[in-house]
């Protein structure tokens, strides 16, 4: 709908982003779609509320909205984009988790990422989820990421989703990773928003900035402003976030304890986990570069590879050079990805 969107795709791919779109689907023709690829677009998040399509159609506010969506999907599948599933888990869809992951793999989808409101602006309504329906709903997530073949399930805006996970399995390469899927939430430590006046704010739900790229630039705001060293700071926590065993893979989540309690560094309020006065368990470090060499072909490589799977897959070539005894080649990452591609029965970009 935005009337440069265009121009917002060329400029990104011009300047050697991977640019998608966030979309609902409505208005994606088979014509945009071929432009769109051919503009360089790498693919579409599309929203999918619910499997039942009056549901959806109630929740997106328009008629046919379903038959529309589900149409869009395959035709972006038919012209090789790239589609994820986004959909926002509320107490009126929560128990269509399993059945929305199976529709997301059925329409052909390579990722559907399940997100957890966060309630702020329009989002403080009685939609979001008690603390134990969270439980209830990541612990499900968990079980399909482990039963899944043929599609990534993924969720999103749960830093203590990552507790789960480590009690369920200690070596859970979704809880043991850095970067952006490890470590909780990734606001100021590995992600942030600026906004279209150069507001530089930890994650799209926080309108408090750390400066404003028109007048300082965007490293020297990153790594010294004092809003995004408190962040970073798990010590500057408090209520049971403070004394949580979990605080360093999780640390719960900003904004939603900014938005309900009007602390930034309160417990998250989302969370029913009472800490069991445990060792802080650390996030793993996946950095081995002082062991494995990497050639100049595979480093560039790396770099195609999406920021949010990066730091996950270099551990494993890393891990992976370190066993056979070689440094990391175009070869080697090759046969990793043919491997994982035979293992998740997908193919990976």
């Amino acid at each position: 709908m935005h009337p440069e969107l265009d121009k917002c795709i060329a400029s990104g791919v011009k300047a050697g982003l991977k640019m998608v779109i966030g979309t609902n689907g409505l208005l994606l023709s088979e014509d945009k779609i071929i432009e769109y690829k051919k503009m360089g677009l790498s693919g579409l998040g599309v929203n999918f509320h619910s499997v039942n399509p009056e549901q959806h159609d109630r929740y997106m506010g328009t008629f046919n909205a379903y038959e529309k969506m589900t149409k869009a999907i395959k035709l972006c599948i038919k012209h090789d984009l790239h589609v994820q599933i986004h959909n926002t888990v509320t107490r009126s869809n929560y128990k269509q988790i399993r059945d929305i992951a199976n529709f997301s793999k059925e329409i052909g989808a390579s990722i559907v990422n399940f997100f957890f409101l966060v309630c702020v602006g329009r989002g403080e309504s009685s939609m979001d989820l008690s603390p134990d329906l969270y439980e209830e709903s990541l612990t499900t997530i968990a079980q399909l990421q482990t039963e899944m073949k043929g599609i990534m399930v993924q969720s999103r805006c749960t830093p203590h989703f990552k507790r789960i996970l480590y009690e369920r399995n200690p070596d859970s390469p979704y809880t043991r990773a850095t970067g952006y899927n490890g470590g909780g939430c990734p606001a100021a430590s590995h992600y942030c928003r600026i906004d279209p006046k150069g507001e530089v704010t930890p994650c799209p739900y926080m309108n408090l900035s750390a400066g404003n790229i028109r007048e300082t630039t965007f490293w020297d705001i990153w790594d010294n402003a004092i809003l995004f060293k408190s962040m970073r700071n798990k010590d500057l926590l408090l209520g049971r976030c403070s004394e949580c065993e979990y605080k360093l893979l999780c640390g719960g989540c900003r904004a939603r304890s900014l938005t309900q309690s009007g602390n930034l560094m309160a417990e998250d309020p989302n969370c029913n986990y009472i800490p069991q006065g445990g060792k802080e368990i650390p996030v793993m470090d996946i950095h081995l570069t002082d062991q494995v060499t990497w050639t100049p072909e595979a480093k560039e490589r790396l770099k195609k590879i999406p920021i949010f799977l990066r730091g996950l897959i270099k551990k494993k070539l890393e891990e992976r050079a370190v066993a056979e005894g070689v440094p990391v080649t175009k070869d080697l990452m090759q046969r990793h990805k043919i491997e994982r591609e035979k293992e998740l029965g997908i193919k990976l970009g």
